[in-house]
């Protein structure tokens, strides 16, 4: 099994304790094909890594195991001494995939032409993310892991990431945590909503639809009584 037991992560921004998850409890099979929906600022990126062992609990327990993906899109791992080309050979002969294979793939996936053979130091954003999605679908996993966006990039390479990604779910199973309830829809089979620190399943689509519309609509609702007392005072 996969997920959270008993688990609660804070962390210190600015002035106040954020609380991402309090007392969670949610586990799923490695090949379930699970998407959260999650409004913005909840700590999407952090629960994520939190499964890929990039960070740990405040409390608790993370379920994982050996076949979990790091973050779709994941360049933590690059050197940027190294070419894209270089970095791809170094990490697939750590992970034990055929190296070469791997090179070709990324080279071709990527589409950053002869930059692929410059030092990443060299890199804009847009182009680490470019090769860390390649990086990710050559890499075999049992379960996917991703947050927010599919793919990064310009409207026809998104589209290429969501069609390789959903290639690969054929036989492998995935986490998904996001805001796009359209995207959710497409990977997903089970479906959750986080809110308040817990994630809650529902029935189907619709429900995790409604009560996640809900909550951003309760959010709304908090900032203009705020707005509203601020105009006031």
């Amino acid at each position: 099994m996969i997920g959270f037991v008993n688990c609660t992560k804070n962390f210190q921004f600015r002035d106040e304790i954020k609380c991402i998850l309090d007392d969670c409890n949610f586990t799923f099979k490695s090949t379930d094909k699970v998407c959260i929906l999650a409004r913005g600022g909840m700590g999407k990126t952090t629960i994520t890594r939190m499964l890929a062992g990039l960070e740990r609990p405040s409390k608790g327990t993370v379920l994982r195991n050996d076949g979990i993906s790091w973050p779709l899109g994941f360049t933590g791992a690059f050197h940027p001494a190294l070419t894209g080309e270089q970095n791809i050979k170094t990490i697939a002969d750590l992970c034990d995939v055929d190296a070469r294979w791997a090179v070709a793939y990324a080279a071709h996936f990527s589409e950053l032409g002869t930059d692929y053979y410059r030092p990443m130091e060299q890199y804009s954003s847009g182009m680490r993310a470019q090769l860390g999605f390649a990086l990710s679908m050559a890499m075999p996993a049992q379960t996917y892991l991703a947050d927010d966006k599919i793919g990064s990039g310009e409207a026809n390479f998104r589209m290429k990431c969501e069609a390789a990604l959903e290639k690969r779910l054929e036989n492998a199973g995935l986490f998904y945590i996001t805001r796009a309830p359209r995207l959710a829809e497409r990977y997903g089979e089970i479906f959750g909503v986080l809110d308040n620190g817990k994630i809650e399943l529902h029935d189907d689509f619709a429900s995790a639809v409604s009560a996640f519309e809900q909550a951003r609509d309760n959010d709304f609702a908090d900032l203009a009584d705020i707005a509203e007392g601020i105009g006031s005072s």
